[in-house]
């Protein structure tokens, strides 16, 4: 539970407060957002899910139940070269990297205050703008245990090599050595890899099952997996991406990463559609990360039409993203029945509406600028606020040009299906 005045007492006061109230015959009830107001403390019982914008890749911080936390992916495309203005600019600014951008958000909603670490992180695939941002991150907040689709070789399916990967197995083994950090294989199909840690016989209604990695599809019978990337198809770090589905109460919650579904080009092996095989066992969701940042090669039209999500949040980096297929797709009523809330991470700097005239033509283009005009919202942090219980949840936008965590739109609630 919160109260607006518990803001005001220091992290370290706020049980006693609580208690304080509870003792004297008062509730602290629920501060509720507020346009133009500071996000209002986590809610307990309740479940955030921060997804973080540096402007430079995926970050997503859930904050669990019984205040557990789980960071998903830590990116950075500092190396990444493109033109002028078509990536995104750095968030709050490019005073840091992105890995202390995201550290510094992470302290500030941590519900066991800013000195805790972080009780899990998951890496969904070894490309730099999901995890080349956490050797640094490593530098402010500690990650107690550690999930990748390589550990302890990084060799099969396919090998991780070159200076990104020795960046990071280092930064890992300077983690392990210092802190003891705990690294382990995302294991595909279970439920017991990531559970809650501080209270877990609260929340007999929470889980977090893992539905792929390394090209395997869980089946939906107990832990068995299906390979989907056959021996000697031409492997990407896509489509071995860890995909998960969280679920509490009535609401579900997907995330997966670069992700990869069907391809009507016929050069394109079909056996990089992971999306389709996990579809019927992921079922319907309340919310989803469009995978690949809603680029053209993934939510296909089927996957969408058996999640048929009320919400997409889109982590934006870059001109082509979302894509104007995927826009249509989501739009559609006929892939799956509507309505449906389109939040992007980015989406209004200076510069992107040019490169997204050049890449999709003018024609094309300049109808899909205006299309993203009408979407819920195209700029900020993206906070998903599930009520205690999950049967209902708001989407919560704040601003991303400074770290006040200030509240620039507010949307829902919506019910939990």
């Amino acid at each position: 539970m919160s109260d607006p005045f518990l803001k005001f007492i220091p992290a370290a006061a706020r049980l006693w407060a609580l208690g304080l109230m509870v003792a004297l015959g008062g509730a602290a009830l629920p501060a509720a957002p507020v346009v133009g107001e500071i996000l209002p403390l986590h809610e307990a019982g309740g479940m955030d899910i921060h997804h973080i914008n540096t402007g430079e890749g995926s970050a997503a911080l859930l904050v669990l139940p019984d205040q557990t936390t789980l960071l998903v992916d830590c990116g950075s495309t500092q190396g990444v070269v493109r033109p002028a203005r078509f990536k995104s600019p750095p968030k709050p600014d490019g005073s840091r990297l992105p890995g202390e951008w995201v550290a510094r958000y992470v302290k500030k909603v941590h519900p066991r205050g800013a000195a805790a670490p972080v009780d899990y992180g998951v890496v969904s695939h070894f490309h730099g703008d999901h995890l080349a941002g956490l050797p640094e991150f490593f530098r402010h907040v500690r990650i107690t245990v550690l999930l990748d689709r390589g550990w302890p070789d990084y060799g099969h399916p396919l090998p991780f090599t070159g200076g990104g990967a020795g960046m990071y197995r280092g930064a890992l083994a300077e983690q392990v050595k210092q802190h003891g950090m705990k690294i382990d294989r995302f294991r595909g199909g279970v439920t017991d890899q990531i559970v809650l840690r501080h209270a877990p016989e609260r929340y007999r209604n929470f889980e977090v099952r893992h539905l792929a990695v390394n090209g395997e599809a869980w089946t939906g019978e107990g832990t068995t997996m299906r390979r989907r990337v056959g021996p000697g198809a031409a492997l990407t770090e896509n489509a071995l991406c860890a995909a998960m589905r969280v679920r509490y109460g009535a609401f579900d919650y997907f995330t997966g990463g670069d992700l990869l579904g069907a391809s009507d080009k016929p050069d394109i092996p079909a056996s990089r559609d992971v999306e389709s095989a996990i579809a019927w066992v992921t079922g319907p969701v309340d919310v989803m990360t469009l995978n690949h940042h809603g680029n053209h090669d993934a939510t296909s039209p089927f996957f969408l039409s058996v999640l048929q999500p009320r919400v997409c949040i889109a982590q934006v980096w870059d001109a082509q993203q979302v894509d104007p297929i995927v826009l249509g797709r989501l739009r559609s009523g006929k892939i799956a029945p509507g309505p449906r809330d389109i939040f992007m991470t980015n989406g209004e700097w200076e510069g992107r509406d040019e490169h997204v005239i050049r890449v999709f033509g003018d024609e094309v283009g300049r109808k899909h600028i205006e299309d993203l005009k009408a979407i819920a919202s195209r700029q900020g942090h993206v906070v998903v606020r599930v009520a205690p219980g999950g049967a209902s949840y708001s989407v919560i936008v704040l601003v991303d040009n400074d770290e006040s965590l200030r509240i620039r739109s507010v949307h829902g609630p919506y019910e939990s299906r």
